[in-house]
């Protein structure tokens, strides 16, 4: 593949500088374009789109410094490097304040324009790539990417696009497994600190005395392992977002100094003298019910209402039935990419399985689920077989039974009448042959179908 060069549009009033300039950058490979006024050059820019602009600060007409402000209207990406005589450098730092990339002074060496366009076009070229890289986040994180019919949850997403327009303190809910860093990272992604880092900490996954030093961090010598200091994940996520996870973890310790953090917007690293400002958004969830944590002391009352200004609680996946066939295609198409083969169909008797099941571990649980049949499945569809044993319902094996009616919540009672009918199902109805497999007497399955057909 032929990488294509880049374009350099070169501008100055004194046409030999601009074809002297034109030669040395085309002798280095580069394509060039060149133009004596800023209109010309404007013109060039919206027709040729240039890589990088190279501009000379003091002309007739409009100056290097006008035509820079102009640039950014039209062509906000495309670096400027301004070229200015010595005693003007004061201009070109002014200009530099307002989006130069570099400026370089006469008389100077090629060598010296060469490194300046280099580093230049590679600034370009990483800015680009970071901006690719945010949008791709932005859609693996959007709104798009959060799979619901639910009513609850479509009102969930209509509340996500309100959020994320303003700074408030976000508080998500739900059991575990049901989404909440999707949703947290959705809000980020759609908020004001978009450009900033996303930086996510579970707070049960790290040791209660290593969570303030991770959080706020710490300056060499602080305690005996403390060789280089360290910058907290508070400070990490300074203009961007901040997502506690299981935030109900946190000790009293920690809640007190994130208390004082928000409402100060200041932290001090352990061991540190001063205090450093941070400016940082705070998203947390938790699986916790806070308010009996609160009533039990085990919860700080004003940390909690800093954190839930705004309050979403997102419904375990069983109370989103709607939101399952929706959820089972979207994980079957991603798990037949990632290897590698066709989106195969599934049949009706594995669909039946996947709804009927209750789903306890919510929507990771089915995402794991979905991933493993794909990995395992032997034909080219999805049959009942192909899905784990304790969601298939494999009456085969006892063991299947019982980590199906386990993961159904189900009680003895509804266990036992389920069975009994199951048993009477398989005999096609035969109340005689269903109580020899039971092991009871006729009379007592009798009163048994008609306990159940009354309840």
């Amino acid at each position: 593949m032929t990488i294509e060069p880049a374009t350099i549009l070169v501008v100055d009033d004194d046409r030999e500088v601009t074809s002297m300039l034109s030669d040395i950058l085309s002798g280095a490979g580069y394509r060039t374009l060149s133009a004596s006024s800023g209109n010309e050059a404007l013109q060039l820019v919206r027709n040729q789109n240039p890589d990088l602009l190279i501009t000379d600060l003091r002309m007739t007409g409009m100056s290097g410094h006008q035509l820079q402000v102009e640039m950014k209207k039209i062509a906000p990406a495309v670096p400027t490097v301004i070229i200015t005589a010595f005693g003007s450098i004061q201009t070109a730092v002014e200009s530099m304040k307002l989006g130069a990339f570099d400026y370089i002074t006469k008389p100077f060496s090629n060598q010296d324009l060469m490194l300046m366009v280099s580093r230049a076009l590679e600034d370009r070229k990483l800015r680009l790539e970071v901006r690719l890289l945010r949008g791709e986040l932005a859609r693996s994180y959007g709104l798009d990417n959060i799979i619901a019919a639910n009513p609850k949850m479509l009102e969930i997403l209509d509340q996500l696009q309100l959020v994320a327009q303003n700074d408030a303190s976000v508080l998500i809910r739900g059991e575990s497994g049901t989404g909440k860093d999707l949703l947290a990272r959705a809000i980020h992604f759609m908020s004001a600190q978009r450009d900033g880092a996303f930086v996510p900490v579970n707070c049960a996954a790290i040791p209660e005395t290593l969570l303030e030093s991770e959080l706020f961090g710490y300056v060499r010598g602080a305690f005996t392992d403390a060789r280089q200091p360290k910058t907290g994940l508070f400070e990490s996520a300074s203009s961007g977002t901040l997502f506690l996870d299981e935030i109900g973890e946190l000790s009293p310790a920690v809640q007190a100094k994130l208390l004082r953090a928000i409402e100060d917007k200041m932290i001090r690293p352990l061991g540190a003298t001063a205090e450093t400002q941070v400016i940082v958004r705070i998203i947390t969830a938790t699986n916790a019910d806070l308010e009996k944590m609160l009533q039990q002391g085990r919860f700080r009352t004003d940390l909690y209402y800093r954190l839930a200004a705004v309050t979403l609680t997102i419904p375990p996946l069983r109370e989103r039935p709607e939101d399952i066939p929706l959820l089972i295609k979207h994980f079957i198409a991603r798990a037949a990419a990632q290897a590698g083969r066709p989106v195969p169909l599934i049949e009706a008797e594995a669909m039946d399985a996947l709804l009927r099941y209750p789903w306890p571990g919510n929507v990771r649980e089915l995402q794991n689920a979905i991933q493993h049949t794909i990995i395992l499945m032997r034909e080219g569809s999805v049959r009942r077989r192909d899905l784990p044993a304790k969601i298939a319902g494999d009456t085969d094996s006892p063991s299947g039974m019982i980590d199906q009616a386990v993961s159904r919540r189900i009680t003895m009672d509804q266990l036992e009448r389920e069975y009994v009918r199951a048993v009477l199902t398989s005999v096609g109805g035969n109340k005689s042959e269903a109580a020899s497999i039971l092991q009871i007497d006729r009379k007592t399955l009798y009163r048994r179908l008609q306990d159940e057909d009354q309840s």
